[in-house]
């Protein structure tokens, strides 16, 4: 699909994620990583537009770190890092619940690394008075400012408590409080049950005992919705004083939030509340992230609202992924922007449905549908993708529609 003239053409995809899987079927004979094929398919499409952003679902803390050997704690080798920029990707969103999987080293690190390969980022800061910048992008002319808040930053699992000198370092949409109480609850439990489970996870790992509950047909991992609408007003009013600081020096803003729960295909109470908020303080556009499924899209008023992109490169083989959602499908949403007697307008938005394929060996490549469908040969796999495709459109677009052909773009009609 050609851009229409004088028109900007913003994309966003979902999850960038580098699991083990990846990680050891990267990894070459020297001891070094190869992620360019995670993104070969995907640079045709990439050309198609003026600016990319993704959301950056790892830290980069060097290998003496350790890299990822969990599946829910990550570090990633900085050749990920090269094979975004060489992809065509222009900004990364870094304020997530993985952004402290290293700690506050990994953090800033990370943006070091991003910053050598003149990869442009938001979310996470190495300083106050880069948190007090709002990022504006000139394209073509029209300026767009970028936020971005993470609802979270997986306290129970690395048990980081940022104090007021570290507050800085990621933009969250609330405090810490209500994980920081969880972690002491979980902390203070001597039940029987709590207790054998201490001693199971010395043993073996999380990722070993979803195996043995899979083989035993017991469950292994549930969808959750964040519907627990924890807030607190010194956040909100620092991310409507971003809000206000961005609308003064851009025709467009773009709120990036992670949040949402995790695979669960209807949003979550905070996250709505959130979607509110941003539209009450005079957002235009939100693009969301973080439930690994794709959710649906809708306006609230004059605000665009994406709920979730879904993933741009999980592993399918991930043990606790939740099949049943196609997690290995995402979106990647095209905002068309334009200049009309010196006011930016919205004059178009589409979007382009992924699909993530896993190798024998672990490699993963996503690829458009639209391409994809040409290098499968088996008629059985074509119809499939054909269905899952219509299911994704029907999701996203919140429509019912019955038959849904392949193609590069779909356009959203509000």
């Amino acid at each position: 699909m050609n851009k229409i003239d004088t028109d900007i053409k913003v994309s966003f995809i979902g999850d960038i994620m580098c699991e083990k899987p990846l990680l050891k079927a990267a990894q070459q004979e020297n001891d070094t990583f190869n992620f360019d094929d995670v993104f070969v398919n995907m640079k045709n499409i990439f050309k198609e537009s003026d600016y990319i952003v993704g959301n950056l679902e790892t830290v980069c803390a060097g290998k003496e770190k350790k890299y990822t050997n969990h599946i829910y704690n990550f570090n990633t080798p900085d050749s990920f890092i090269e094979s975004i920029a060489k992809s065509g990707i222009d900004m990364v969103t870094t304020a997530n619940n993985h952004c402290l999987d290293r700690g506050i080293y990994g953090l800033k690190r990370t943006i070091s690394i991003l910053d050598q390969n003149n990869v442009e980022h938001i979310g996470t800061y190495k300083s106050p008075s880069e948190q007090e910048e709002v990022f504006t992008k000139s394209v073509n002319g029209i300026k767009i400012s970028f936020l971005n808040y993470t609802y979270g930053t997986n306290l129970l699992v690395n048990k980081i408590i940022l104090d007021n000198n570290e507050k800085h370092h990621v933009n969250l949409l609330k405090s810490q409080k209500d994980e920081i109480e969880l972690l002491k609850k979980k902390e203070a439990n001597k039940s029987v049950k709590s207790r054998l489970f201490k001693i199971l996870f010395k043993i073996i790992s999380v990722e070993k005992w979803i195996k043995i509950k899979k083989k035993l047909g017991m469950t292994h991992n549930k969808a959750y919705k964040d519907d627990e609408v924890y807030l607190d007003n010194e956040y909100l009013e620092k991310i409507k004083k971003d809000i206000q600081k961005a609308k003064e020096s851009s025709d467009h803003v773009i709120v990036c939030m992670h949040s949402g729960g995790q695979f669960n295909e209807a949003p979550g109470k905070f996250t709505e509340y959130m979607m509110d908020f941003m539209k009450k303080n005079g957002v235009d556009t939100v693009i969301g992230t973080h439930p690994h499924v794709v959710q649906k899209h809708e306006m609230k008023d004059d605000m665009l609202a994406i709920y979730s992109l879904g993933n741009f490169n999980i592993s399918p083989s991930s043990v606790y992924l939740i099949d049943d959602d196609l997690p290995d499908y995402g979106i990647m949403f095209h905002l068309y922007l334009k200049k009309d007697n010196n006011q930016v307008k919205v004059s178009k938005t589409s979007f382009s449905i992924l699909k993530m394929h896993e190798d024998a060996n672990g490699y993963v490549k996503t690829y458009p549908v639209d391409e994809l469908i040409h290098h499968l040969n088996n008629k059985e796999e074509k119809e499939k993708l054909k269905d899952n495709v219509k299911r994704i459109y029907n999701k996203f677009a919140v429509n019912e529609k019955e038959k849904i052909s392949i193609q590069r773009e779909y356009e959203l009609v509000n």
